[in-house]
């Protein structure tokens, strides 16, 4: 339980932030100047744009994104952006986050069917240890007594004030 715990936490964080960054991927941006003429034929602006940035890899594909903007894909990932208006090619980088990405995977049960089962034994786990935990301590320090009782039910009061507001 302390594990699969850890995993959905840490996941759970990622994918909250994702407007913050990209919890799946690492994205790095490299930057040149260039002084191409767009008038050239494809072959001859990829070796040239290639030649720039310190690139060992096969195209993938090729295409104009606009008049001014060509872009190539790499079979490993990863782009290759021309923009002629501002003279400015601009290299990017995707590197997956091995373990991050498969924490999240799990979290947002891209796996399905497998994966569904397990995560529903987990959350019945969850639930039991949650309200046998309400039972475990007896006397003065049980979450029935005035004090820790509040705490309880703040705890279930949280999230149910919470979507009333959105509501």
């Amino acid at each position: 339980m302390i594990g699969l715990t850890i995993v959905f936490a840490v996941s759970g964080i990622a994918l909250n932030h994702v407007k913050d960054w990209n919890p799946n991927y690492q994205v790095e941006r490299l930057t040149h100047k260039m002084v191409l003429n767009p008038k050239q034929s494809d072959a001859q602006l990829n070796e040239a744009l290639l030649a720039m940035f310190p690139i060992n890899m096969q195209i993938k594909a090729t295409y104009w994104e606009t008049p001014k903007r060509y872009k190539l894909f790499f079979d490993s990932g990863g782009t290759l952006t021309a923009n002629f208006a501002h003279e400015i090619a601009i290299y990017e980088k995707i590197t997956a986050r091995p373990i991050l990405k498969k924490f999240n995977t799990l979290h947002l049960n891209e796996l399905k069917f497998g994966w569904i089962i397990f995560s529903d034994i987990y959350a019945g786990l969850l639930i039991f240890l949650a309200i046998s935990s309400l039972f475990m301590v007896k006397g003065k320090y049980s979450p029935w007594r005035m004090r820790k009782g509040w705490l309880v039910i703040l705890g279930c009061a949280i999230p149910a004030g919470y979507f009333y507001l959105l509501g």
